[in-house]
């Protein structure tokens, strides 16, 4: 996909750090807005089905709705190496909210091209490996100020597995480059075309990072005329937690260094090696060189780990081949799923939200088995895959039970990573980034996505040994636990003195404990199933009789006095109203305490009406939050309690008002994926209980698709889904009428039709 315009560049200036920006004057949110009128007939998607994937999906966007942090970059499904721009405007300003990734779509200049990255996440980390072509020498080219050049309106490209972008010189040069890049598991690739330039060259600055982002160490060496090896230290919003992120490069090129100086704070010198936070390395090609390739091997593990991936991945430095490999590899991989539907709009949303699903977790293992795990130590993945840069407390939800359906062989080697970073550190991570574990967000995510891939029919990892690495977290409270496990095994919840959040992580655990309770059941542990079970029904002590809410260690219950504003002392990143729901593991149960069935439903409609009058804005908003976690099951606990009409209609509704096919198409950002898979599953009418065996059924927007599974192709039938228009009549599955708005997965297991009737 090409990007045809760039944004007013003073944009960037109403997003600042903490992500305020002008509420939108735009009206209600309301049903997609599609003119009214016949739908246009329904038809397969064209192949290649990578034409309809627009990596800048998800760039753009200036508040906490609409800030998807995604990158244009290529990549291969969950590698390792993500090469790309680092953008900013003319002055090198990049507001960290909006450069998570390193890149956004206001960015009119590139700042260098990096290696490590993460997708769709709202923490500021990443950046090493980066690089930057130079037209010339002409002017000091050492410094972020002499090497940073404008992107030429109209020519940057992405699909999957490519970039394209051309670059005017930088300050007081001559001469254009175009960049392309693609990328192979774990090595970017990069091919640079100079026109006009008098003696092209790359500045390699090993200061380069996101914004926010330090770089704590680094050295750079010439290994030969066509050869730097580099390290640096990153110390970023999450990696500055378990002491930086220390990554290894090698830079290969296809044209011979003609000249080459290291460089310390700007300084130049004829070393061939430098250390220091602000090193480097400036390299000059002959004059009249028109075009060079550079590959950059990457590792987690050292310098000759990164050497043998380049040299097995990309040592012929054939970039058309390597491009052409990456291509075919991603459509093979979007062949998972084969729609029909009415418009390029949904074929776009469909298949880019399918490859932003694939970007997260990352590969950390290389190509001889060794992977450095989250204790730092070297160890050697016998069996298995390993894989880091787990967002769990937002993955766990969409994103993995739509591996587990669709790629159970990758879900397999999540669930082996996990156990293997149980095993490396003692204990299950909540968000394991690169070598580290983060801490980030709350609960025990892990028991919930090793109980979704056990239900799931994922083989190939032992359950109960699974179960027994919980033991230190789900029986006791060590450090680097869940935290406020101690009030939780005493008094049935987290209390308000044990830290913040008390009420989200009392929920947060109990769900948890509902997924513990089936991983026991599949063990074959009765009593360890009982404890757990009832465990899983905690959140119900946080009722004060409208809301869930923390209480003291005396039993008393905390004041709420909005239930549309934050209350850090209960809740994380959310309200009252936006708790209110977070016990899908426990339909019945949640009911009930909502004042039955007929209560509940209408405490929820009462939600989502009051979602659909509220005005976008820049701040999260006081009801339904698409954006972000806590409550993006609540459409589909419609189907839980039996309301056909209520899933078809809110359903719809969140996820025709809430994604798009331009830069501010996915609502804030991606979650590593989390959003995009609740888009793929809503389009899909079809959506996971995560942690247990339960599908819940929507309303679909695609007018078939077909699932292609080893064990049996999965086919959703939809001939009369238009617009987004809620489908609320029958359900049938393998042509028997179905009378619950649920299914176990043992009934779709080895496949299926589903067929939705309006």
């Amino acid at each position: 996909m090409r990007r045809t315009a760039q944004h007013a560049p003073i944009l960037l200036l109403l997003a600042a750090a903490c992500g305020a920006s002008p509420a939108s004057d735009a009206g209600p949110l309301s049903d997609a807005g599609r003119d009214a009128g016949p739908a246009p007939p329904a038809r397969a998607a064209a192949r290649p089905l990578s034409q309809w994937v627009d990596p800048f999906i998800g760039t753009g966007g200036t508040g906490f709705n609409d800030i998807g942090n995604a990158f244009p970059g290529p990549q291969r499904p969950f590698g390792m190496a993500r090469p790309g721009p680092d953008g900013s405007d003319a002055m090198g300003r990049a507001a960290p909210f909006t450069h998570c990734s390193g890149y956004h779509d206001f960015d009119t200049h590139v700042r260098a091209f990096s290696m490590w990255r993460l997708h769709g996440i709202g923490i500021n980390d990443g950046g090493g490996g980066a690089l930057m072509p130079v037209p010339d020498f002409a002017a000091p080219r050492l410094t972020e100020d002499g090497y940073r050049a404008a992107m030429r309106p109209g020519t940057e490209r992405a699909s999957p597995g490519f970039y394209e972008v051309e670059l005017d010189p930088p300050a007081g040069g001559s001469g254009t480059t175009r960049v392309e890049i693609t990328a192979t598991e774990r090595v970017g690739l990069y091919r640079f075309a100079f026109e006009g330039a008098a003696a092209p060259g790359l500045v390699v600055p090993l200061a380069h990072a996101h914004p926010t982002v330090t770089v704590r160490e680094g050295s750079i060496e010439a290994v030969s005329d066509d050869e730097l090896a580099l390290s640096v230290l990153l110390d970023g919003g999450y990696s500055g937690r378990y002491g930086g992120q220390r990554l290894f490069f090698v830079i290969r090129s296809s044209v011979s260094f003609a000249a080459l100086a290291t460089f310390v704070g700007g300084e130049e010198s004829d070393e061939r090696a430098a250390s220091g936070a602000d090193a480097g390395a400036a390299v000059r090609f002959a004059p009249g060189t028109t075009e060079v390739v550079v590959a950059i091997g990457m590792s987690y593990v050292d310098l000759e780990h990164a050497r043998a991936s380049l040299a097995a991945e990309a040592g012929d430095l054939d970039f058309d081949r390597v491009r052409s490999e990456t291509e075919t590899i991603w459509e093979d991989w979007l062949g998972i799923a084969e729609i029909d539907a009415r418009t390029d709009r949904d074929f776009r949303r469909f298949y880019t939200a399918l490859y932003h699903a694939s970007l997260m977790p990352s590969l950390a293992t290389e190509r001889d088995g060794v992977y450095r795990g989250i204790d730092g130590e070297l160890h050697n993945a016998e069996d298995f895959t390993y894989y880091t840069d787990l967002s769990l407390w937002d993955t766990y939800r969409t994103l993995h039970p739509w591996i587990h359906l669709t790629r159970p062989e990758i879900g397999r080697d999540f669930v082996r990573s996990l156990m293997a970073m149980a095993e490396d550190r003692g204990l299950y991570p909540r968000w394991p980034m690169g070598t580290g574990e983060t801490g980030g967000m709350l609960g025990e995510p892990a028991a919930i996505v090793i109980a979704d891939a056990a239900l799931r029919g994922v083989t190939g990892f032992d359950v109960a040994q699974a179960l027994d690495l919980f033991d230190p977290t789900a029986l006791r409270d060590p450090p680097g636990g869940r935290g406020g496990m101690e009030p939780y095994l005493r008094l049935g919840w987290v209390s308000t003195e044990n830290g913040g959040s008390a009420a989200a992580r009392t929920m947060e655990f109990a769900w948890a404990d509902d997924a513990l309770a089936n991983l026991a059941a599949l063990a074959g542990r009765p009593d360890e199933e009982a404890d757990f079970r009832a465990r899983g029904r905690n959140y119900q002590n946080l009722w004060d009789g409208r809301f869930f809410v923390g209480r003291s260690e005396t039993g008393a219950f905390g004041v709420l006095e909005d239930p549309n504003e934050w209350n850090e002392a209960f809740y994380a990143e959310g309200n009252a109203w936006q708790y209110l729901w977070l016990a899908p593991h426990d339909p019945e149960g949640l009911a009930e305490t909502l004042g039955g069935r007929t209560g509940a439903l209408a405490r929820l409609t009462e939600f989502f009406t009051a979602s659909e009058r509220e005005r976008r804005a820049a701040a999260p908003p006081d009801w339904y939050w698409q954006a972000n976690e806590p409550d993006i099951h609540a459409p589909f606990l419609y189907a839980q309690w039996g309301d056909r009409e209520g899933v078809a209609r809110w359903s719809s509704w969140a996820r025709e008002v809430h994604y798009d096919d331009d830069p501010t198409g996915i609502p804030g950002n991606d979650d590593s994926g989390t959003m995009s898979a609740w888009y793929l599953f809503a389009a899909l009418g079809l959506y996971p209980v995560a942690g247990s065996e339960t599908w819940a059924l929507g309303s679909p927007s695609v007018n078939r698709a077909t699932i292609r599974r080893a064990a049996g192709d999965l086919v959703v039938e939809a001939p009369d889904a238009a617009f987004g228009a809620p489908l609320d009549g029958s359900i049938a599955l393998d042509g028997a009428p179905l009378e619950a708005l649920t299914v176990p997965h043992d009934r779709i297991a080895a496949g299926g039709t589903l067929r939705f009737s309006p």
